[in-house]
C-alpha cells in the first residue's frame, strides 16, 4: 500500500482512499455507486450525457449509452459527485437546462465542482502524479496514462499539464483556430497562445491531412508559432501534436 497524506486529497481521491484503491485498474465505478446505494443503468438519452434520479438514501444514474466508454466512465463520476455533495444540501437534480440557464449560478458551481470530483475518481493525482515522476509531458506520455486510467485524451492530458513541474500548456486547435487551452501555475501569465496552428508547424500537416490517432514528433519550434508575447523570438518551446477523433489535433506545448 502507498503511502498517503489524507489530509491533503481531494473529496473525490478521498472516497478512492476510503475503498483502499492504490492503483488504475481498482478504480470500478459502478463497484462505488453501488455501495453507495445508486443503480447505474444505461439506455439512449438525447439531450444528456447522464441523469440522476434520486433521494438522500439511493438513486439511479441513468448513462448515455451513445456516448464512448470513457466520456461514460466520466458522466457516472460525475452524477457521484452530485450524490456526494448535493444530497445534503437537498439539491438532488441539478443537470437540466433550466438548472444551468444564466441566473443559476448555485447550480452552475455544483456543475463545476461534480465535474472536479469526476476527474478527481478517473485520474486522481495520488496515483497519477507518481506516474509522471522523472518524465516530460508529452503526447507519448499521455497516450498511455489515458488507456492506464481509461480516461480521455482531453482530460488526461489537462491533469498532466496541472501536475507537471515546467511551464506546461494544453490546447485543442480546429481547422479554424483554437478552441481552448489550458496552462499550467507554472506558466508565466504574459504569454498566452495563439490563436491557430502556424503554417510552418508539422501540426499543420497533422491537422489538415493526417489521419486519426496520428502525432507528430515531440521536438523543438520557434515559440512564435504557438505563443503570443513578449520577448519570444529567441526562445524555442517543446512541442507533439495527436489527431483526435474529431479531426481536431490535441497539442502540448512545453516552455
Amino acid at each position: 500500500m502507498i503511502r498517503i497524506d489524507e489530509s491533503r486529497l481531494s473529496p473525490g481521491e478521498k472516497l478512492l482512499w476510503a475503498y483502499g484503491i492504490d492503483s488504475p485498474e481498482e478504480i470500478d465505478l459502478e463497484a462505488i455507486a453501488a455501495d453507495r446505494g445508486i443503480t447505474v443503468k444505461r439506455r439512449h438519452l438525447d439531450s444528456a450525457d447522464a441523469r440522476l434520479v434520486a433521494t438522500t438514501t439511493a438513486g439511479i444514474i441513468t448513462v448515455n449509452s451513445s456516448t464512448s466508454e470513457k466520456r461514460q466512465r466520466f458522466s457516472i463520476g460525475h452524477e457521484i459527485g452530485h450524490w456526494e455533495r448535493d444530497r445534503k444540501h437537498g439539491l438532488i437534480n441539478l443537470c437540466t437546462k433550466s438548472d444551468l440557464a444564466q441566473h443559476n449560478q448555485q447550480a452552475k458551481n455544483s456543475e463545476a465542482e461534480a465535474n472536479v470530483f469526476s476527474a478527481d475518481l478517473i485520474l486522481p493525482p495520488y496515483l497519477f502524479a507518481p506516474k509522471m515522476h522523472g518524465r516530460e509531458v508529452s503526447i507519448d506520455l499521455i497516450l498511455g496514462l489515458c488507456e492506464e486510467f481509461r480516461a480521455s485524451r482531453e482530460a488526461t492530458s489537462i491533469r498532466a499539464a496541472r501536475l507537471a513541474q515546467c511551464p506546461t500548456m494544453v490546447a485543442v486547435f480546429g481547422q479554424h483556430g483554437r478552441k481552448w487551452a489550458i496552462k499550467n501555475s507554472a506558466w508565466p501569465h504574459y504569454v498566452n497562445p495563439a490563436n491557430a496552428v502556424h503554417h510552418d508547424s508539422p501540426s499543420m500537416d497533422l491537422l489538415f491531412a493526417g489521419t486519426k490517432g496520428a502525432k507528430t514528433r515531440d521536438q523543438k519550434e520557434p515559440a512564435v508559432r504557438w505563443l503570443t508575447g513578449d520577448n519570444l523570438r529567441t526562445v524555442d518551446v517543446k512541442v507533439q501534436s495527436v489527431k483526435l477523433a474529431s479531426n481536431d489535433i490535441l497539442s502540448i506545448v512545453r516552455l
